[in-house]
């Protein structure tokens, strides 16, 4: 599969995720995962989309309110289509542009949307969500603060064999298949799993994954604020979804 050596392979630092309304999800994050915002930075400008930061599990989870047209929601998610990003460490992104030309993909210089030193494949390229790699001198990790351990990252994609097996190429990482027999990259800190979409969704960040004692108490709070929580201690909030660890 054309693995990039260990010393070259991109790492997760940071996850963006879009919201048609961001107190919901605030609501999730904060009073539900326990998290506490960190500060952003630099703050929204006036006119820019609401934000909030969080540390979780040694990512930067940015949640964003990112209003879609009409259409780009699925039934039951009220989250818009094409709005997450996830984002990578990558210490040669020179030769990681090469390798990328090499797939027919020509990745957006940062520069053009203010990230200084970064490129950005765009979901039409990864068949998932947006894909941003910065280099580690300009990624700012985020501090260590108490909270639910994540497991894994859920992609909801149209086909998920193929567009792993994609992703492992455009990133150059192992590919392997998880508990319940679903695609996963073997990434650090956490690997990313690829789920099969419904005709009616659009391909994005599907669910945050928990380990399995921090989900089980956390889907006791979820019920006490209210929310809906299936028989797998799975829930929903402002559409984003959290759900145990496969055993």
């Amino acid at each position: 599969m054309g693995a990039a050596h260990p010393s070259i392979r991109p790492a997760l630092h940071g996850l963006r995720l879009g919201f048609a309304a961001l107190d919901p999800a605030a609501l999730a994050l904060e009073q539900v995962l326990g998290l506490t915002p960190i500060a952003v930075t630099p703050p929204a400008a006036r006119g820019r989309p609401a934000r909030r930061h969080y540390a979780l599990s040694g990512l930067r989870l940015e949640a964003r309110s990112a209003p879609a047209a009409p259409g780009g929601y699925g039934p039951d998610d009220g989250r818009p289509a094409s709005a997450d990003a996830l984002q990578w460490r990558q210490s040669d992104l020179a030769r990681r542009r090469r390798h990328l030309a090499t797939l027919g993909l020509d990745a957006v210089e940062g520069v053009e949307f203010g990230c200084g030193d970064c490129l950005r494949l765009e979901a039409v390229d990864t068949g998932a969500c947006a894909v941003e790699l910065r280099e580690p001198q300009d990624v700012a990790p985020p501090p260590a603060l108490p909270g639910p351990r994540l497991a894994a990252i859920d992609l909801r994609v149209r086909a998920p064999e193929s567009v792993a097996v994609h992703w492992a190429r455009l990133l150059g990482v192992p590919l392997g298949r998880d508990a319940d027999g679903a695609p996963r990259l073997e990434v650090s800190p956490m690997p990313v799993r690829f789920v099969a979409a419904s005709a009616f969704e659009g391909a994005g960040v599907d669910a945050l994954v928990l380990a399995g004692t921090d989900a089980l108490a956390i889907a006791q709070r979820a019920a006490a604020h209210g929310l809906r929580v299936a028989d797998d201690a799975s829930w929903t909030a402002g559409g984003l979804r959290m759900r145990a660890a496969p055993r």
